[in-house]
């Protein structure tokens, strides 16, 4: 055994006096790597070669020991390695959660003079599409560290080969979700798969990627493919699996996934390990670096030398040309381009109001109780109060803001674009929008206001009879990620000729702004304050009571109540609510033993997101987590809670924050896109997105804050929103934005 600090480990199994046979051979033992530090991944150089191995085995008695408990995270490893003829250096190292590796043991071998040679590692011209996008990524996530270190992990990682494992009997499966991708959503990775136990009742599955947040899988579930293949297997007909696990945004790839079957006897066995590489599909990646050709280059010249450092072929030159251009299309295509400085019109200014009737359509991507468009609705009442002017509004999808709209005396009109949407090129787009078009005239409107970027469509419909238009993007996402599951790539175009057509791109949080700074080619771009109800809360706050309001929705009128607002959805990030939920429940249970804390969830609505959140709440046996129906009366709910708790991997300048504010509510959310700009470190508990211990720990700040009545982050924040966001001084503003492209449609 060894010590470093209170860094611990030993090497268990090896060959004797570490002479190698020839072929595999396997190396075992165990790594502690201190108080609240783990590691992630484990892997063996044996002169220039590498081999990943399988760190977090569970080490009964071993993980107690170190832990107080059995883990995760566990502290077994195994390696097998299969060392070349005249091997001489063995070295063992660990990867840390930032992806740093560092060596922990070394030691001289002997090889078996019949072991095989030294095998030659694939070319670098045949991976360097994959391996260029990745160094780039590592150095935004790592710009401190020199480029021949982080060129050299990223070599060291193409040349590794991988340890997956497959069940032993009397196991028997498949893993089926991921594969040697693994797609990522929100930080949630889809697991899939069968297992059985020929001779006891598996009892849980749980999956692990990281080295500490494990996942109960559902198991046991109908399959009726496999009885036909493995007809001699007991419970073949329930033998399905799925769920997901959490992934870190920062996971270093290749990732490693982990199942786990535990036994109704209690013993646990690793049923399943497998290296995959995280594609992020939805919500935020490691982001590339500014757009630079001399940066690119500079990272294919490091690329280049660390693989000869580390004897990799360069391969056929055309095979590199072909390669290098298909990752600086993908660099170009997802890179934040430099700012232009072009002009961005900001508050204050002065706009003459127009004479003469106007007619102003409002144009919103669905009419779901979601907080884009409650956003649009105050502002399409605002300008229906001015002197003569009137609001419609059109939509792709039917919900329930249609009544909300109409009942302040709008007309709503709800128009067929799925075949817009399903265009395969830019002139099928143009046709199926005027097709969708015909139901209504849009020459008899002089202003469309274009809400969320989804919306593209209508400042096209507005072009095509040149009528001003106005379009409000709310979302933070790079136009190729945001909209590849929905639209054809040959629409992309289209989408960011919205940005130059309209009248005015308008954007509440400048982080947003930056995301699409490189469309602003025409200064057409603005920059406005959003808004909150200063009045319409104070008043509802001063008329309503907690006690009343709990009991009108079924909720413990004694209880602390933590209250994560909103839509319902993987952006939203409920999954890592549920998660601390989990991870704080014993541990709220000894501090608080004679206090009722309940976490709720507003915004329900039916779908899978929903079901696999309530399947996570039952498997865990989380009796104080609740869901609650998405609601117009969204103001019960603000009222109601102790404590806001937003979770969202992406956002752009939520609403739910600052009526949270308003409402004195001690706010704990995460740092993405325009959170920043709206609230301060002493004004709320501010965390990265998917951490879960993080989040655990600012929810016991914040009710230990909440038992002691200190209300210092929660009126900072009151008063700060109010001074900056009131909708008194904020949708003036916007009006006068309006009046300014009404003006060009002309007078009367």
């Amino acid at each position: 055994m060894s010590t470093d600090t209170d860094r611990q480990f030993a090497v268990e199994v090896h060959p004797p006096d570490w002479h190698f046979p020839s072929g595999e051979s396997w190396i075992a033992g165990w790594f502690h790597a201190g108080e609240n530090r783990f590691l992630t991944d484990i892997r063996a150089w044996v002169d220039g070669r590498v081999f990943l191995g399988l760190p977090g085995i569970p080490k009964p008695g071993l993980d107690e020991k170190f832990l107080g408990k059995a883990g995760p995270p566990y502290s077994g490893f195994i390696l097998r390695v299969k060392p070349h003829a005249g091997s001489s250096l063995l070295r063992l190292e660990e990867r840390n959660p930032l992806g740093v590796w560092t060596e922990f043991f070394r030691t001289k071998i002997t090889v078996d003079g019949n072991a095989s040679a030294c095998p030659e590692s694939r070319d670098l011209g045949s991976q360097i599409s994959k391996l260029l996008p990745a160094l780039l990524r590592l150095r935004t996530q790592r710009p401190s560290a020199p480029w021949p270190l982080i060129a050299n992990e990223v070599i060291s990682s193409a040349i590794a080969e991988p340890l997956d494992s497959l069940p032993v009997p009397p196991f028997h499966g498949a893993l089926e979700k991921p594969t040697n991708v693994g797609w990522l959503g929100f930080g949630r990775l889809a697991v899939t798969g069968w297992l059985v136990h020929r001779e006891m009742k598996i009892k849980r599955i749980t999956a692990l990627v990281d080295a500490v947040q494990e996942a109960t899988l559902r198991h046991a579930l109908p399959r009726d493919d496999i009885s036909g293949v493995f007809t001699d297997l007991p419970s073949h007909e329930n033998s399905h699996f799925a769920g997901h696990v959490d992934l870190p945004t920062n996971q270093s790839s290749p990732a490693l996934i982990k199942v786990f079957a535990e036994l109704e006897n209690g013993e646990k066995h690793l049923a399943f390990a497998k290296r995959f590489t995280p594609l992020v599909i939805a919500g935020a990646a490691i982001p590339f670096p500014h757009l630079s050709r001399l940066f690119f280059s500079r990272a294919l010249w490091s690329l280049r030398s660390a693989a000869s450092r580390h004897g990799m072929p360069l391969g056929k030159w055309d095979v590199i040309s072909k390669g290098v251009q298909t990752a600086w299309a993908e660099y170009r295509a997802e890179a934040p381009v430099p700012p232009r400085n072009r002009p961005v019109l900001t508050a204050p200014f002065k706009v003459t109001k127009p004479t003469g009737p106007r007619r102003v359509l409002i144009a919103t991507h669905n009419l779901n109780f979601e907080g884009a468009p409650w956003f649009i609705f105050e502002l399409a009442c605002y300008l229906a109060k001015q002197s003569g002017i009137s609001v419609s509004v059109i939509s792709p999808e039917e919900g329930p803001m249609r009544r909300v709209f109409e009942e302040q005396g709008m007309n709503v009109q709800v128009l067929d674009l799925s075949r817009m949407f399903s265009a395969t090129s830019q002139t099928q787009f143009s046709e199926y929008l005027r097709e969708a078009f015909t139901q209504m005239n849009l020459s008899e409107i002089d202003l469309v206001i274009a809400n969320t970027m989804v919306t593209f469509w209508a400042v096209h419909a507005a072009k095509q009879v040149n009528i001003p238009a106005l379009l409000y993007v709310h979302e933070s996402s790079a136009i190729r990620r945001f909209f590849e599951p929905i639209l054809h790539e040959a629409l992309f175009p289209v989408v960011e000729e919205a940005f130059e057509i309209a009248q005015r791109v308008v954007f509440t949080a400048n982080s947003t702004r930056q995301v699409f700074d490189y469309l602003n080619r025409h200064g057409n771009f603005a920059l406005l304050p959003s808004w909150v109800d200063v009045t319409r809360i104070d008043a509802f706050s001063k008329k309503h009571d907690k006690e009343s309001l709990r009991k009108k929705h079924g909720l413990d009128p004694d209880a602390v109540i933590v209250a994560n607002i909103g839509s319902i959805c993987e952006r939203k990030g409920q999954h890592i609510f549920i998660r601390t939920i989990e991870l704080l429940q014993e541990e709220l249970r000894l501090t608080y033993p004679s206090r009722k804390i309940q976490f709720a969830m507003v915004g329900a609505r039916p779908g899978y997101y929903l079901e696999s959140l309530k399947e996570d709440v039952r498997l865990n046996n989380l009796d104080n987590a609740l869901f609650l129906s998405e609601s117009r009366e969204i103001y019960d709910f603000y009222r109601l809670a102790d404590i806001f708790v937003c979770t969202s991997f992406e956002e752009s300048f939520p609403r739910v924050l600052l009526e949270s504010a308003i409402f004195r509510l001690p706010i704990i959310t995460t740092n993405v896109n325009g959170i920043a700009e709206m609230l301060a470190p002493e004004e709320a508990w501010i965390i990265p997105p998917g951490d879960r211990y993080q989040l655990g720990d600012a929810i016991k700040q914040a009710l230990a804050a909440h038992y002691a009545n200190n209300t210092k982050r929660a009126d900072k924040a009151r008063e700060s929103v109010n001074r900056r966001y009131n909708e008194s001084n904020s949708l003036p503003l916007h009006t006068a934005l309006a009046y300014e492209a009404l003006a060009t449609r002309g007078e009367g």
